[in-house]
This record gives structure tokens, sequence and C-alpha cells, in this order.
């Protein structure tokens, strides 16, 4: 009888060309499914995770959930992926759950955040964007706020998304200082492809007077105007953590 695990996993996805299985590079969904052969006869296991992070992003806590018929304790199968996934990629628990659990479907609230730095940094410069020109932290404030509560983010995606609709609920939505680094923290019901790269570009050429807080407004009402969307870099983007 088959048994329902879930997986609570940390990477780094600088050499990931994201989560989903591709056939143009190594994904980190196909790194943990490998992974779990020897477990299963040496057969394909699906792994399915909460979302999708794109080429390059990271994940502080990423969930996701397979089913495998095995009698290993929860504690060895996370040992055996462990020693048979690369160090980028952790797995921190592993635990049995009802078959009704979903990673994806029954995830409620899905958090990231994105680093940017204000001035140049050795370490972090692989795991946070330094914009090359200057920016008002306040305008970024007000642009954040500008971003919660239910909005269609068809202006703030990638066009070829497979989603039909790109309504979603935005929970939290801020700027934070925190020493020489701006961390923007989102939180919303689910996430389309690029937009959380999408807004802080966007913002940042608010931020930087390119464009004004009323045309980022109109933006998120996808109202018509001249306004251009920027993505930044996806070093700087965390998956923090997905509730249920």
């Amino acid at each position: 009888m088959k048994r329902r695990f879930r997986i609570d996993i940390e990477y780094d996805g600088t050499n990931y060309c994201g989560w989903q299985r591709q056939t143009n590079g190594c994904s980190i969904q196909f790194a943990i499914e490998e992974a779990l052969k020897p477990l299963n006869k040496n057969q394909q296991v699906t792994v399915i995770g909460s979302g999708r992070t794109d080429s390059g992003v990271h994940a502080l806590n990423q969930v996701a959930h397979f089913d495998l018929e095995t009698s290993l304790s929860t504690e060895s199968i996370k040992d055996a992926l462990n020693a048979r996934t690369p160090e980028d990629i952790l797995i921190h628990e592993c635990k049995e759950v009802d078959s009704s659990f979903h990673a994806r479907f029954s995830a409620v609230k899905r958090t990231y955040i994105y680093q940017v730095l204000e001035k140049p940094s050795a370490i972090n410069r692989y795991y946070s964007w330094l914009p090359p020109f200057e920016f008002d932290f306040f305008i970024l404030t007000k642009c954040a706020k500008l971003v919660e509560g239910k909005h269609d983010f068809t202006s703030l995606c990638r066009s070829a998304t497979e989603s039909k609709s790109k309504v979603c609920i935005v929970y939290e939505s801020e700027w934070i200082k925190k020493e020489e680094m701006l961390i923007y923290k989102i939180a919303g019901n689910r996430f389309l492809h690029s937009m959380v790269r999408m807004l802080v570009g966007t913002m940042m050429e608010v931020a930087r007077g390119k464009y004004t807080i009323s045309d980022f407004k109109n933006l998120l009402e996808n109202e018509p105007g001249e306004m251009q969307v920027y993505t930044a870099p996806a070093k700087g983007l965390f998956l923090l953590k997905v509730e249920y």
C-alpha cells in the first residue's frame, strides 16, 4: 500500500532551471525524483511541489509531496534523499501525511522575499540584486501598499503562464530595511510566473523616477498607459514559506 509523504526543502536555485522538470536542464524536481528511484525499485516517483519557482530562484522552505510504497521510516527517507541529492538541495523534514494532502492545492498562503542591496557586497552579490541606479525607499513603500488586496495581475506575469485566471489575493506587501539591504516581502494565496520579480523590477523603475506611482496603480488595474514592466534578476528571490 502506498503512503504519502510531505518533504520540506531548502535549495539554492543558482544551478537549476527552476523547480519543474525541463528538457533543457536539471531541475529541483528532477534531482529529487532521481534520488527517490532507488527507494522505488528504480521506478519513477512523481514529486509535486507547492509551486514552480523559476530558473535561478531559491527556496528557504519549499513543500512537496510524493507517494511511495515502502516500510522505511520518514527519517530514513529524509537521510536517503539528502545522501543522493546535491549539496545545494537539503531536505529539512519528511513526514507521513494523509492521502488528501496536496502540496499545491492544499496550500492557503505562500510568502516570498526579494533581496536588494544598497551598496556592493562580496558575499551577498550572489543572492541579491544591486540596482545600477539610485532610488527612493519611500516611493517603494507606497507602491508596495498598492499591491495588497485582490488584483488581476495580467500585466505583471509572463504572458505564457498556464493559469487561465490571473487574479491573486495579496495579504501582505512591504519593503523592509535591514542593515545595508532592502527586503521586499509579499504573501498571497497564489503567484503567477515571474510575478514577484516583475513587481520588484517595476516598483524600482517608479522609485528611480522613471514613472509615477499613478502609472504603477494604473498598471495594477490593467488600465491603458505607457508604463513598461521590468523583471528583477532571479538571484534575489526566495520562497520563504508555504502555509496550510
